[in-house]
């Protein structure tokens, strides 16, 4: 079985050496396409408007001047030799839960996986400063197993948020829980200030971190030491509003019928 590895931190990050030696451990074959500096936050983000560097470092791993979903879209439609059976991007050095990952690069690449009809996992590490790997390296062999299972099975693509405790902050992995997204966002700190010449430089987020949820969600489950896991979709259509929809679309066209009609 054929894999392709990306993240949002970086061909050099330890995260993603981490996953490569957890992933040469299930599948067979094992290829590395991502960004060649930090991408974190980048979201989703295509490069449409300029020309993306490529620098190959051997048959099996490759470095991108783009962003994550850049390095998966590129990976899928140029660079590797034949299409991969599954995506993997991470470890994230920090967590993605909750509103997280529609910022996230790392969710970003397997979202852009999924879009393509391929299984993705988007895997975080659940701290900001402590990235014990080889704590989680048995979990993430373990959900890597997993998932082959369902490949194997025949299962259609689907895409799954994992995140791990940190044993400095949260102590050892207590168990695995299925989650749904909480809520957890950047403390709503500012910064401004002005440079020599009276240009405005602002800063977002402060490192006090929010976490809110149900008993169900990421955010709950995390910080209690469980890895946390959880099935996400890249359609973002909300079945709930479509009455209101249908609503303003037939006051619109029926007000605009009877403009015409005047």
């Amino acid at each position: 079985m054929y894999v392709l590895i990306s993240n949002d931190d970086g061909i050099d990050s330890p995260g993603i050496k981490a996953l490569e030696e957890a992933a040469k451990q299930v599948f067979e074959e094992v290829a590395v396409v991502a960004p060649l500096t930090q991408q974190s936050g980048v979201s989703h983000g295509l490069s449409l408007n300029k020309p993306l560097y490529c620098k190959r470092y051997d048959e099996n791993h490759w470095g991108l001047g783009g962003r994550p979903a850049d390095c998966v879209f590129l990976a899928l439609k140029r660079i590797l030799p034949k299409q991969p059976d599954l995506v993997i991007s991470g470890i994230n050095l920090g967590p993605n839960m909750g509103i997280d990952t529609v910022y996230s690069g790392t969710t970003g690449a397997a979202r852009e996986a999924l879009i393509n009809g391929i299984m993705s996992v988007a895997f975080s590490f659940g701290s900001v400063s402590h990235f014990n790997f080889e704590a989680v390296a048995p979990w993430t062999v373990k959900i890597l197993q997993s998932i082959r299972g369902l490949i194997e099975q025949g299962e259609p693509a689907m895409m799954f948020n994992v995140n791990f405790p940190s044993l400095e902050d949260h102590g050892p992995v207590k168990g695995m829980k299925a989650c749904s997204l909480g809520h957890r966002v950047f403390a709503d700190t500012t910064f401004e200030w002005q440079d020599p010449r009276g240009g405005q430089w602002l800063w977002l987020g402060g490192a006090r971190l929010d976490m809110a949820g149900t008993e169900d969600s990421d955010t709950h489950w995390l910080p209690q030491g469980y890895v946390t896991i959880t099935p996400m979709l890249w359609n973002m259509y909300e079945c709930g509003g479509r009455k209101h929809a249908e609503d303003i679309a037939e006051r619109i066209s029926g007000t605009s019928a009877k403009e015409q009609g005047k």
